[in-house]
């Protein structure tokens, strides 16, 4: 079977473990070139090193999305690399449970920054280089609390995943012309050492087998697919969606 993203250069953000992580060894798997970037140099290294050992091409660089002022260097940084970015994926961000009344503006502005800012301004620096190439893939990874407001998580996490969405449309109306789609997907409750503070993982109420159509909670492999498929040609009718992969969850 012919590799779906044969020839490709993907860019995961927030590769150094979960989701991330998951994306870029799914992308990997299917002939991508995989460029691992986090705060976490240890979590990237040991997964370059893992993809490498099993045959795939990956390079490990160290990107702090939030560093806005050096994005623009860090992206040229890697289309020098390998001479082109074809799938960005937007994966790092942030999550908290703070009520309503406890948010300080310093949490907003942070959780905005991390998970909203940094995936206007990491797209707008690729989206140069995919319309020099007349050819991209963007990928946002949103969330079902973007779509519906948020039970477990805050309302500065839901407005900033809400953002996203939007921004998701935004790139997809510019870059059409171009052949770049633009996409967001939106996890419901997933399985990730990020979600280990949320009420949903312990709380009885929230069982899945009573909560989730399909009776369980989602894993980072899940979302992964979602991403393959929205990185690959299969999709190349396909932008400015916002993906659903919850299992269900949102018709509850």
């Amino acid at each position: 079977m012919k590799e779906l993203l044969a020839g490709r250069v993907a860019v995961v953000t927030g590769s150094g473990r979960g989701i991330g992580a998951a994306i870029a060894r799914r992308l990997a798997e299917h002939g991508a070139k995989v460029v691992l970037t986090d705060i976490n140099a240890e979590g990237i290294e040991t997964l370059e090193s893992d993809l490498v050992t099993k045959g795939y091409e990956a390079k490990s660089m160290v990107f702090n999305v939030a560093d806005f002022d050096n994005i623009p260097k860090q992206v040229e940084r890697i289309h020098a690399y390998f001479g082109r970015i074809d799938i960005w994926v937007n994966n790092a961000g942030i999550t908290e449970s703070a009520s309503i009344e406890s948010i300080t503006h310093q949490q907003w502005d942070r959780m905005q920054d991390i998970n909203l800012k940094s995936v206007f301004f990491c797209s707008q620096a690729v989206f140069k280089i995919m319309k020099e190439q007349c050819y991209g893939r963007l990928v946002h990874i949103s969330s079902m609390a973007g779509e519906r407001g948020g039970r477990g998580s805050s309302a500065s996490y839901s407005a900033s995943k809400a953002g996203v969405i939007n921004l998701a449309k935004s790139f997809a109306l510019n870059g059409g012309q171009y052949n770049i789609t633009s996409n967001a997907v939106c996890p419901g409750r997933t399985l990730t050492e990020m979600a280990k503070g949320l009420s949903w993982l312990t709380d009885p109420k929230d069982d899945p087998k009573l909560t989730i159509p399909l009776g369980r909670f989602g894993t980072p492999e899940d979302i992964a697919d979602a991403v393959l498929f929205l990185a690959s040609d299969l999709s190349s009718y396909v932008t400015g969606i916002a993906l659903d992969v919850n299992g269900g969850l949102y018709m509850r």
